[in-house]
């Protein structure tokens, strides 16, 4: 039986037919392998990655109009919204690093200083706090999770 398939391997019919069936393999069935790496990467610091839906992200929080991005592609807009995700990135490693928090008390200091949530009487008003939340179609998480993130 082993002689039958080594005097098929030797035969020309036995070339073609691996040929037939290793070149498409190559091509496209390992296609992933010969591109390189992911490509899906913007930027790289310290083993962290800023990936392209970091960067689109960015862009729906900023409320960047799309047509303003548009009209200003020769104005290097894309470059100067890289560079701010990069400075984000990077000022989040420190803050990381460092170690640095805003506790709950701090975090209702400054809520509670806040101006445009004071009622005639000079003082925090919840109602006026949760109509801003309403109004703003944001919940108390989020708002505080930005102050967090502002004030750091």
């Amino acid at each position: 039986m082993l002689n039958k398939l080594r005097n098929f391997s030797k035969s020309k019919l036995a070339i073609v037919l691996v040929a037939i069936i290793i070149v498409p393999f190559v091509f496209w069935g390992m296609g992933s392998v010969f591109s390189g790496g992911n490509k899906n990467t913007l930027v790289e610091i310290n083993n962290t990655n800023i990936s392209v839906q970091d960067f689109i992200e960015h862009i729906n929080k900023s409320r960047i109009n799309t047509n303003d991005i548009k009209n200003n592609l020769d104005k290097n807009i894309i470059e100067e919204i890289l560079s701010q995700i990069i400075s984000l990135k990077i000022l989040e490693m420190e803050i990381n690093e460092v170690d640095v928090s805003i506790s709950d008390q701090t975090l209702s200091k400054i809520i509670k200083s806040d101006n445009k949530f004071y009622d005639d009487n000079k003082k925090f008003s919840r109602i006026k706090y949760e109509k801003f939340l309403i109004e703003n179609n944001i919940s108390a998480v989020e708002l505080e999770k930005k102050i967090k993130e502002s004030k750091l």
